[in-house]
C-alpha cells in the first residue's frame, strides 16, 4: 500500500473519531455546559493516537514502533522541548503589553481574579492562599507540563509528529511541516466552533487564525521530533506549550482578541520569531534523523 494510501487511511479513521465526539456532544447539547469543555475535547484529542496504532499494527508490520516514533532515549533537545515553549509563551505576553494594551499582571492576582468570574464562591479559598500561591503556581505548572507531555504524545502527537510524520517526513522538511499544520489545524474546526476554543467570541474567524496557528507551529514541532529523534520530543514540547498557554492569559489585565496571549497577535509573532531561530539553527548544522527502531 502507498504512503498516499496510508496517509488517506489514517486521516480518516482521525477525523471520523474526533469529529464525531465533539459533533456528537453538540447533538446532547454538551456544549452548552462549559464544564464538559475539558473531557469531551480530552476525548476527542485521542483520535490521532487511535488511527496511529490502527494504520500501525494493519501496514507496518515489522516497523510499528519506528513508524509511530516511539523510541525513548533522552538528549539535550528534550530540554530545548521544555524550554522553547516557555521562552515563546514569556514573548507573546511580552509583546501583548508592549503593543496590545495590557499591564502585566502577577499570576496570583489573575489567577484570582480568573476564579472570582468563573467560580466566585471559591473565590475566598483562593484569596487565603495568595502569600504562596505563585510558588505554588509554578509546581503545578512543572506538574502540568510533565503530565500534558505524556498525554499529549500518547494521543495528538502519536499521530500528527508519530505515523504522519513517518509518512509525510520524506517529502521534505517545510512540505511536510506545513501540511501537517494544515490538516491539525482543520482537524480543531469543530472544537473552535461548538466550545470556541481559543476564540470564544470570534469563532468564525478563529478557525482560519487557528489554521495559520498550528501551521506556523508545526515547524518548530517537526524541527524538535527531528532533533530528538522521538515522538516524545514533540510530546515535551506541545505539552509545555499547552500548560504555559493558559497562564499566558492571566498573565495580562486585557486578553482580548487579538492581543489574547500566546495564540493572539503577540503568540504569532513570537513563533515566527523561534521559527527564525530554527531556520538559523537548521542550516547552521547537520539535520539528525531519528534512529531506526525495530518493532
Amino acid at each position: 500500500m502507498s504512503k498516499t494510501q496510508k496517509s488517506i487511511i489514517f486521516l480518516a479513521i482521525t477525523f471520523a473519531i474526533s469529529w464525531a465526539i465533539v459533533v456528537g456532544s453538540w447533538a446532547l447539547k454538551l456544549h452548552e455546559n462549559p464544564v464538559m469543555l475539558t473531557p469531551v475535547l480530552g476525548a476527542s484529542m485521542f483520535g490521532p493516537a487511535i488511527a496511529a496504532f490502527i494504520c500501525a499494527m494493519a501496514f507496518e508490520k515489522g516497523r510499528r514502533a519506528e513508524s509511530l516514533g516511539l523510541r525513548f532515549k533522552p538528549n539535550w533537545w528534550w530540554l530545548a522541548a521544555f524550554v522553547t515553549p516557555i521562552l515563546i509563551a514569556a514573548t507573546s505576553v511580552a509583546l501583548s503589553i508592549a503593543f496590545g494594551g495590557s499591564t502585566f499582571v502577577d499570576p496570583a492576582a489573575g489567577t484570582i481574579a480568573m476564579v472570582e468570574q468563573v467560580a466566585p464562591d471559591q473565590a475566598e479559598q483562593v484569596r487565603a492562599l495568595a502569600p504562596i500561591l505563585t510558588p505554588l503556581l509554578l509546581v503545578q505548572l512543572l506538574v502540568g507540563c510533565l503530565i500534558n507531555a505524556v498525554v499529549l504524545t500518547f494521543s495528538e502527537e502519536l499521530g500528527w509528529r508519530g505515523y504522519l510524520h513517518d509518512l509525510w517526513r520524506g517529502a521534505g522538511f517545510w512540505r511536510a511541516s506545513v501540511s501537517t499544520g494544515f490538516i491539525w489545524g482543520i482537524w480543531h474546526a469543530p472544537a473552535i466552533l461548538v466550545f470556541g476554543l481559543n476564540y470564544p467570541d470570534n469563532r468564525a474567524v478563529g478557525v482560519a487564525l487557528f489554521v495559520a496557528f498550528c501551521m506556523l507551529l508545526a515547524p518548530l514541532l517537526t524541527f524538535i521530533r527531528d532533533r530528538g529523534a522521538s515522538v516524545w520530543a514533540a510530546g515535551i514540547f506541545h505539552g509545555a506549550f499547552n500548560a504555559v498557554g493558559g497562564l499566558t492569559l492571566i498573565m495580562l489585565s486585557n486578553p482580548v482578541f487579538p492581543w489574547n496571549g500566546v495564540v493572539g497577535i503577540g503568540g504569532f509573532i513570537a513563533l515566527a520569531l523561534g521559527v527564525a531561530v530554527m531556520f538559523a539553527l537548521q542550516r547552521g548544522g547537520p539535520r539528525v534523523e531519528p534512529a531506526p527502531v525495530q518493532a
